[in-house]
Order: structure tokens, then C-alpha cells, then sequence
């Protein structure tokens, strides 16, 4: 089985200031120890301010992130696998907004 994530991973393995997470745990990505992104059920999800999560839902970018609570969390975006081609970029912009 291959890994959904494994370009991203490649691309963020190279930044000097980011920690890409694998094995036990949380999986995703950290810029010092906030996590910018989460990889979840071969989606994506971003950690961002609420507006720009607000702005990137509007525009069909993305979609509201509920962590099974019944409540949308304000600064996360889940950018689904078939959006895939857009996960680098916004991943860039979400740990440059840590």
C-alpha cells in the first residue's frame, strides 16, 4: 500500500525548521512543536487563522474539519486527497502562519 502522503513528506523533509511526525502518535507535520498539519484518513488538515479558513471554504477549497465533537473547529481545514495537487502550497502557508 502506498502512502498517500509521501510527496509532501519529501517535500517538507528538506526544511530545516520542520519535523516531519511518522510511526506512533499524531502524524503530521510541526513547525518547533505546533502542528501545521495532520494527515487523517488519507486527507489533509491544516492548522490556520479562522479567517483564512473561512476565505479558502468559501472558495471551495476546502472543507469545514469536525473532529468528531458535532463542532467544526474555527482554525483547521480538511483539504480532501482529490484536492491534492493544492496540498504543498497551502501546507507551506499554514506553517509560515505558525
Amino acid at each position: 500500500m502506498s502512502d498517500p502522503y509521501a510527496e509532501i513528506k519529501e517535500h517538507f523533509s528538506g526544511v530545516e525548521e520542520v519535523i516531519v511526525n511518522s510511526g506512533r502518535g499524531a502524524q503530521g507535520m510541526k513547525v518547533s512543536t505546533k502542528m501545521f498539519a495532520m494527515f487523517y484518513k488519507g486527507d489533509l488538515v491544516l492548522n490556520m487563522p479562522p479567517d483564512r479558513v473561512a476565505e479558502l471554504i468559501a472558495a471551495g477549497e476546502g472543507l469545514p474539519f469536525d473532529p468528531r465533537t458535532g463542532k467544526f473547529m474555527k482554525n483547521r481545514i480538511l483539504i480532501p486527497a482529490k484536492m491534492k495537487n493544492s496540498w504543498i502550497t497551502l501546507s507551506e502557508e499554514s506553517a509560515a502562519s505558525m
